[in-house]
């Protein structure tokens, strides 16, 4: 993963092809948002199931809602990996476990796509 560091700052930040990457997906955003907001540290995959499987997404065509397996087959193997791969969470497959520690340039641009989301709806 190529990173850059922004002036005066000595923690690197993802370029910001791997910040859309990330935030692509509406799942993705919801557990980003859900640190963000819960200023929560960590969380499991189950956790992060459960939250996904409360959300409602009008306008995203699936063919059915998925069921909580479904949605932690999800997140291990799709999306919480490429979450780390940005360098938004760190992801523990051993131990199922997701630790955010607050990424500036996701944040901004998740607050960003969320007004967007907000307005079409």
């Amino acid at each position: 993963m190529q990173e850059s560091v922004e002036e005066g700052s000595d923690e690197p930040r993802p370029f910001i092809d791997s910040v859309f990457d990330a935030l692509a997906d509406w799942r993705r955003r919801e557990v980003c948002q859900y640190f963000i907001e819960t200023d929560a540290e960590s969380a499991t995959v189950d956790q992060l199931a459960m939250l996904l499987l409360a959300c409602e997404h009008p306008g995203v065509e699936e063919c059915a809602d998925p069921t909580f397996e479904e949605l932690v087959i999800q997140l291990e193997h799709q999306h919480l990996p490429r979450l780390d791969e940005a360098g938004v969470v760190d992801y523990d497959d051993r131990s199922n476990t997701v630790r955010y520690w607050g990424q500036p340039t996701v944040e901004k641009w998740l607050e960003h796509v969320l007004a967007v989301d907000e307005q079409q709806h």
